[in-house]
C-alpha cells in the first residue's frame, strides 16, 4: 500500500511539471489568462502531494512501531530500513527527488519571468500615470492632469 502513495505523489509532480512548463510557454507569449486558470489544478496538485506524501509517512512510522517496538529508526540496519521502506521505494524515493529537483528549477525560472514582466507593467503604468513616492511603499497619484476630464 505504501507503494501506491509514493507512485501517486510521483504522478502529481509529474503533472505539477508539465503545468509549469505549460505556463513558461504562455508567458512568453502573453498568455495570462491561461495561467491563471491553471492555478487552482496546481494548488488541487499540491495538496494531493502533501496529503499522499503524510500518508506514506504515516504508514512507515506506523509499520516501525509495529515491527520495531523498541528501536528507534536510527538503530535499525540499512536491511531493515529497506524492509521497512517496502520494496521498490527507493527508486520510488530517487525518482521523487530528480522530479522534485526539476520543478524546483522550472518554478524558478517561471518566478523570474513573472517578475520580469511585473516589473515591466509597472514601470509601463508609472509612465502612463505618474506615480509621486510618499515615504516607506506609500504612493499616490502625481500630476496626472492630463488624466482628468471636464464634465
Amino acid at each position: 500500500m505504501s507503494l501506491q502513495f509514493l507512485e501517486g505523489a510521483l504522478e502529481d509532480i509529474k503533472a505539477l511539471i508539465a503545468i509549469t512548463e505549460q505556463d513558461i510557454a504562455d508567458i512568453k507569449v502573453a498568455n495570462n489568462d491561461a495561467i491563471f486558470a491553471r492555478i487552482p489544478q496546481k494548488e488541487e496538485l499540491t495538496h494531493s502531494f502533501i496529503l499522499k506524501k503524510e500518508a506514506y509517512s504515516k504508514e512507515i512510522e506506523e509499520k516501525l512501531r509495529r515491527e520495531f517496538p523498541h528501536k528507534d529508526i536510527t538503530e535499525l540496519t540499512y536491511e531493515e530500513k529497506q524492509w521497512l521502506l517496502g520494496e521498490g521505494a527507493s527508486e520510488y524515493t530517487a525518482a521523487l527527488h530528480d522530479q522534485l529537483s526539476l520543478l524546483k528549477e522550472l518554478n524558478l525560472r517561471f518566478g523570474r519571468m513573472s517578475l520580469a514582466v511585473s516589473e515591466f507593467y509597472d514601470s509601463l503604468l508609472s509612465k502612463i500615470v505618474p506615480i509621486e513616492e510618499r515615504g516607506y511603499k506609500k504612493k499616490a497619484l502625481g500630476n496626472a492632469s492630463f488624466l482628468q476630464t471636464e464634465v
